[in-house]
């Protein structure tokens, strides 16, 4: 397949994989341990070889990548004729058939097209106007559910397009029945757990479980399931260069790395009866309901039978600043009494001073982001007694 001649080598010969800002060194770090050879870091995400193989490896395997991203093409953009220009040369009907449906995620940062969504869709009136030209009829757009999915990343004067390979965002894992209001998302929860150091010989505990991410992505880890491995649907499933042999045993391979879950391990708690039913369901649909027991009670009243080595928890953040401040004194008091001797705990908070509330000690601080709201993630262990 050729593509415009305005692309250049360096561009055309990488993947680009986005990730959240504050995970990126982790997401090298996570790529680099699955054998992904080459990884360099990006704004925004990291580069590896531009490669089938590592396409069906990453969107199946990496718990922390969001979209993994295939240049179809690079070239100047000073305006809006240049893009659409450009973008026309691109030879679509070689990439896609027209019964395929397709949508453009745009990010644009330019002084003449200084909306994404006006910039998207001079990108769609180019791709339609090709397929009008060369098959006498335009494909159709379904921004809910599109077959292709294609991204265009426009920054200091160049544009980059590329072809989707992940489809919908890959922190859907694909296990989720129900949610919460605001629930983790789940390359969010994997990212929180890698840095508190699981998976480990410890015991973990979310006294504030919700709809049971953390529970769920904390199982996935332990039993070495792949991050994939309960979708059905990939955006490289429409590549033109999809070869399903080649997928089966890249999936093959990585299924193959599974070990059973010991129960006991991994439990939690919510108090909220809506929560404690949601997470049943998503424990049900996962298959860890057997090896996760949770149960429906406050942290004040919670006891587990095993004490807990490691907390790991998002926490709610009321209205009220007087009652998160007790939450956390709760928090402090559970990991005191009924938690194991040298227990410590990674939990999600956006003010400092609520931590300090647990008279815990903070020991780690990391700024992250979920769902647009900035937090941070403190590492708190029990204050060391003179």
């Amino acid at each position: 397949m050729s593509f415009s001649s305005s692309t250049t080598r360096a561009q055309m010969n990488e993947l680009f994989i986005t990730a959240h800002t504050a995970l990126q060194e982790l997401l090298v770090k996570e790529l680099q341990e699955m054998g992904i050879p080459d990884v360099r870091p990006g704004q925004g995400g990291v580069f590896v070889p531009r490669k089938m193989p590592l396409v069906y490896k990453i969107n199946y395997c990496s718990r922390l990548a969001t979209r993994v991203l295939w240049p179809l093409s690079h070239f100047p953009c000073r305006d809006r004729d240049e893009l659409y220009r450009r973008a026309y040369d691109i030879p679509w009907p070689e990439i896609f058939s027209l019964d395929k449906t397709f949508a453009i995620d745009a990010n644009v940062t330019s002084t003449t097209l200084r909306h994404s969504l006006f910039a998207a869709q001079v990108l769609k009136d180019a791709i339609c106007d090709r397929f009008r030209d060369e098959r006498r009829a335009r494909p159709s757009v379904n921004v809910e559910n599109p077959d292709i999915q294609l991204n265009l990343y426009i920054q200091q004067g160049m544009a980059t397009v590329s072809l989707d390979t992940s489809g919908p965002a890959l922190y859907k894992r694909g296990w989720r029945k129900h949610s919460g209001a605001a629930p983790i998302q789940e390359s969010l929860a994997a990212a929180v757990l890698l840095f508190s150091g699981f998976p480990s010989e410890e015991i973990l505990c979310d006294p504030f479980c919700g709809s049971g991410t953390i529970l769920i992505e904390a199982a996935m880890i332990k039993s070495r399931t792949p991050a994939g491995f309960f979708r059905d649907f990939f955006g490289f499933f429409h590549h033109p260069a999809f070869s399903k042999e080649a997928w089966e045993k890249v999936k093959q391979e990585a299924n193959l790395q599974r070990i059973p879950l010991e129960p006991g391990k991994i439990f939690g708690a919510d108090k909220d009866p809506k929560a404690y039913e949601m997470c049943k369901e998503n424990l049900r649909a996962s298959g860890f309901d057997q090896a996760i027991e949770i149960t429906c009670k406050d942290i004040r009243s919670y006891f587990p039978q095993t004490p807990p080595s490691l907390i790991v928890s998002n926490p709610p953040y009321g209205k009220r600043m007087a009652s998160s401040i007790e939450l956390y004194q709760a928090l402090g008091h559970f990991l005191r009494t009924q938690c194991a001797k040298n227990a410590r705990a990674h939990v999600l908070c956006p003010e400092r001073k609520l931590v300090e509330a647990s008279g815990l000690s903070v020991k780690e601080e990391a700024e992250l982001i979920s769902g647009g709201f900035d937090l941070k993630l403190f590492g708190l262990t029990r204050k060391e007694t003179p």
